[in-house]
């Protein structure tokens, strides 16, 4: 019976369910939808989270809007900032503005206050449809006005003659009374770098600030969060003050600097106690002075340390600092007072224990495997007076010690030395520069045998800007290419965007525009190139040239002096309109447009002036086109004209977009009658082709360097061949500006684009020629040419010159110091003899990975229209890539597989897109709801869609699809 029971409740549970799974098959039973909604996220002040010590009176607020639905829009916002964490809007309320804007809108209250927090949020519309307010978030506020800035320029007398710079410490006790501390604050100004600490402890994780700007014109103060370091009673507050770029005599032209000063600080300290009372905390002449162990540095050089003289609490209370001299008023500097309004240097990271190689009894090698920015923290222990040698450098020499000797065959002072005395502490030591930082893959410790090296870690440093660009595809060796270009630039930001982070870690005006394109898609770097921009601003010459580094220490300086005072090429000095331009095209922004507009048009008119009375045609020296495969680039005329006609019609656009029509008018023409010039001069209509005869430079090494007599065979710094093989050997020098600008007649283009095709597949063997100026332009010209294969090929063939040679072939190969080569960043040459192995210029092939192989293009400034038309190429089986616009995130993922292609898109809310699906007809794309059929171009089915998730199914791919700008 019990038997009989048991299988009649088996059988009634079993239909239960058959019945149940019936109906959920059906649909019967379903999770009901989740209903569509928007949502507020990452809202910014002035491009940052929270940011602390803002002195824009009119912020910029940014938002990015996220919807689970697709085809949102936003179709108006409201703003609150309130004065505290109610959300009342008391401080102002926008109210419901109907608008789609939802980054730089610029606030419009009342005058904010100096030294005041205030807290926002805002929510959106979709018409009728709103979103819950975003999370309650918060910016501060330092000096709206400099002059409440308070505190004396103070620094101390040099006491141990000229032959050493100190560091100099500064120091001062302050009593607080028992009360509960509200909110306190740092307010600091150090030049040329300082370290700030309070009671003994560090204030805030910053290195090497302030930021290098040009020091006359414009000084950067930083503001710190001490609320938790105070304490009732004594407090000693301690900076130390490094030479930086502000007071070094070392570097590029340093020493005649405008600037050029001693270290020098301006502190003010805000206390405010719960019970509204405030006590401040100013520098002047009662702090104490003396000198620190540090007694040379150079960002360049490197530093001398004596931890013998080292003062131990000299930061901290009850320090006798009797026998310190008082400090002395300093005289300030004529550069105003600004908040620092970009990400800040910090160490970012650490890397893995190195191989240790002992080189002789008393000369030990660290590799680390990787080549990087940053510096070393050493522990070690010995007998006090000992003394240690510490030297950083990419590559090894011969004798396979570190390689650390400036500017290739040139010679000159070794780069990144560094000396350590030790003080004998029985415990041991640790020992990190404070004053510099260095390129490296290797760090060099020559140490006397009673000396211990016990360890060396690698710690990375740089701007902490985040990484938001993706870039991932089934060729291990493009992936290689994206990461080592993001290595690169990474290693290079260091308050400006340097050439190299070994060497003259300055800002070289081209190495760095030539990257900014990537820069934006990979890095949240706004800020950081709006710093930069002003830096331009301020290093303006008389006549509205600027030199090819900035910030420069001698704007005005000789003209023949290439490394300083050369404001006539018309390359490097388009930074200035170039990265502007860039600017307001991938992220929308107007203000740097009209805070520089002033200084662009200035530079712009000392060229049509000069080319005015030379037939529009550049006819002075350039660093032309930099360090190509054979030969040399410099002044290439040619390519130096087509830049001026590059930021004229830039130039253009920008005076169109802050409404200066008549002077976009002046603009195109300008850029009109240079390429007539262009092709006028150097077009051959019969050959249908251009082409700059090639003269090898005449320049000579840097001032006061002799060249011995015979260059070592090694250093190939121009390949010894005959002038007119090098002139066959730069067609795509000469000819791929032309055609990426447009400035080759109408007929002649097909025929122009073959004969490259040609010279690139036929004539060099799928190899790309160019220096590292043109380069950014041939991978995306081969493309619009229809070569996009062609294009892939030469991107990785594994012989000179190209990626692939350093990748495939030099990458694990034995170099002549006995190391194995390992490539993961960008070189500053193609050949394996190359001065700088951290030059992110010669990485752009990174714009092509993101714009053409996935495809990802702006139409419009800030992403609010896009194009998607990726280009896949046949040894390819997927790509995706990502960028983080202004208005959120666009994505391109596309893969094939038996003869079919998927494309899936992300499109941010705020913007609408063009989808270029690779397909011969329409009739073989399924794509999702939403996605509207426009047309069909070529081989593509174009549709528009809005914003969400869209995915294409192309069911008969028949291969790689050439695309042109027309489709």
């Amino acid at each position: 019976m019990t038997a009989q029971r048991n299988y009649l409740i088996t059988t009634v549970m079993g239909v239960i369910l058959y019945v149940l799974n019936a109906l959920a098959a059906a649909g019967a039973v379903q999770e009901p939808a989740p209903a569509d909604s928007l949502s507020v996220t990452d809202l910014t002040v002035e491009h940052r989270q929270q940011p602390l010590g803002i002195d824009t009176p009119e912020p910029r607020i940014g938002w990015i809007v996220e919807a689970n639905y697709n085809g949102a829009r936003q179709t108006a916002y409201e703003i609150r900032v309130s004065s505290n964490r109610d959300n009342r809007g008391d401080v102002w309320s926008s109210g419901r503005v109907e608008s789609g804007d939802s980054f730089d809108i610029v606030y419009t209250g009342p005058k904010l206050q100096s030294r005041t927090r205030y807290h926002i949020a805002a929510r959106v519309w979709d018409e009728d449809r709103a979103s819950e307010w975003s999370t309650l978030t918060w910016f501060e506020t330092a000096f709206i006005d400099s002059q409440e800035f308070q505190g004396e320029w103070i620094g101390r007398v040099r006491t141990r003659g000229d032959s050493e710079s100190p560091e100099a410490l500064l120091r001062s006790e302050f009593d607080l009374p028992d009360k509960q501390i509200s909110v306190a604050r740092a307010y600091i100004a150090g030049l040329g770098y300082y370290k700030a600490y309070l009671n003994g402890s560090r204030i805030g994780d910053h290195e090497l600030d302030p930021a290098f700007t040009p020091f006359d014109r414009r000084v950067m103060y930083v503001t710190y969060d001490i609320t938790d370091m105070l304490r009732p009673g004594s407090n000693a507050i301690g900076v130390s003050l490094g030479r930086g770029f502000y007071a070094d005599y070392n570097n590029i032209d340093t020493a005649v600097a405008p600037w050029l000063s001693e270290p020098k600080l301006k502190l003010h300290l805000l206390v405010r106690f719960d019970d509204g009372t405030e006590r401040e905390i100013l520098s002047d002449a009662s702090w104490k002075a003396s000198d620190g162990p540090t007694l040379t540095n150079s960002v360049k050089y490197g530093e001398v340390y004596d931890a013998r003289l080292q003062q131990p609490g000299w930061n901290d209370v009850d320090f006798d600092d009797r026998d310190w001299a008082r400090a002395l008023l300093a005289i300030a500097p004529s550069g105003a007072l600004k908040a620092q309004d970009i990400e800040p240097v910090r160490v970012t990271g650490e890397l893995s224990s190195p191989s240790r190689i002992p080189v002789t009894s008393t000369t030990t090698l660290y590799d680390f495997k990787t080549t990087r920015a940053g510096w070393a923290r050493i522990r070690l222990s010995g007998p006090a007076g000992s003394s240690v040698t510490i030297k950083y450098g990419e590559k090894l020499t011969s004798e396979g010690t570190i390689n650390s000797g400036n500017d290739g065959p040139f010679g000159g002072t070794p780069v990144q030395v560094y000396s350590y005395t030790l003080r004998g502490d029985p415990e041991g030591e640790i020992y990190t520069p404070s004053y510099s930082y260095n390129g490296y893959r290797f760090v060099q410790v020559d140490a006397p045998e009673e000396v211990r090296i016990e360890q060396v870690e690698g710690l990375l440093l740089n701007n902490d800007i985040p990484v938001t660009g993706v870039f991932e595809s089934s060729d291990e060796l493009l992936n290689r290419y994206h990461r080592a270009m993001v290595q690169s630039t990474v290693s290079n930001l260091h308050h400006i965007p340097t050439d190299t982070p070994m060497y003259e870690k300055r800002g070289w005006a081209a190495d760095a525009l030539l990257i900014v394109d990537s820069a934006l898609m990979n890095l949240a770097s706004e800020n950081f190139w709006e710093k930069w921009m002003l830096d331009h601003r301020d290093n303006q010459a008389a006549d509205g040239g600027l030199a090819v580094i900035v910030p420069n220490q001698n704007p005005g300086g000789p003209q023949e002096d290439p490394f300083v005072g050369l404001t006539s090429d018309p390359i490097w000095s388009s930074s200035y309109v170039l990265v502007n331009h860039a600017l307001y095209r991938q992220r929308g922004n107007l203000r740097t447009l009209r805070e520089n507009y002033a200084g662009m048009t200035r530079w712009m008119a000392k060229w049509m002036r000069e080319l005015a009375s030379t037939d529009y045609l550049f006819t002075g020296k350039t660093w032309g086109d930099h360090e190509p495969a054979y030969g040399s680039g410099m002044d290439n005329q040619l390519v130096g004209t087509a830049y001026i006609y590059r930021s004229a019609s830039a130039l253009a656009e920008i005076a169109d977009a802050l409404g200066n029509h008549d002077d976009a008018g002046i603009y195109s023409d300008f850029a009109r009658r240079v390429g007539r010039a262009i092709n006028t001069k150097y077009y051959d209509p019969r050959a249908r082709h251009y082409d700059f005869p090639y003269q090898p430079p005449q320049m000579g090494p840097p001032p006061g360097v002799e060249l011995p007599e015979q260059m070592p065979d090694d250093i190939p710094m121009m390949v010894q061949l005959p002038a007119a093989e090098v002139d066959a050997r730069q067609f795509q020098t000469d000819n791929v500006l032309p055609l990426a600008l447009g400035l080759v007649p109408a007929a002649d283009r097909a025929e122009l684009c073959k004969q490259l095709l040609t010279d690139v597949g036929e004539t060099h063997g799928e190899h790309i020629t160019t220096g590292a100026t043109v380069l950014k332009d041939v991978m995306p010209t081969l493309s619009e040419c229809g070569g996009g294969e062609l294009a892939y090929r030469a991107a990785t063939t594994p012989s000179f010159p190209g990626w692939g040679y350093w990748f495939l072939t030099l990458d694990g190969s034995e170099a002549k110091g006995g190391e194995t080569i390992i490539v993961d960043t960008h070189w500053e040459a193609w050949h394996e003899h190359a001065r700088s192995h951290n030059h992110a210029f010669r990485g752009t092939i990174d714009d092509w990975l993101f714009q053409y192989l996935a495809g990802i293009r702006e139409t419009s400034p800030g992403y609010r229209t896009i194009r998607i038309a990726p280009q896949p190429v046949a040894d390819i089986s997927y790509a995706r890539a990502a960028i983080k616009t202004p208005l959120g995130k666009v994505s391109s993922d596309w893969k094939i597989r038996d003869g079919q292609l998927d494309l899936e898109v992300i499109v941010p809310v705020g913007a609408v897109a063009e989808i270029h699906v690779p397909a011969h007809s329409a009739e073989a794309v399924k794509a999702s709801a939403g996605a509207q059929w426009l047309r069909q171009s070529g081989s593509r089915a174009v549709y528009q869609v809005g914003s969400g998730v869209y995915r294409f199914h192309v069911s008969e791919y028949a291969g790689t699809v050439a695309v042109t700008g027309n489709t």
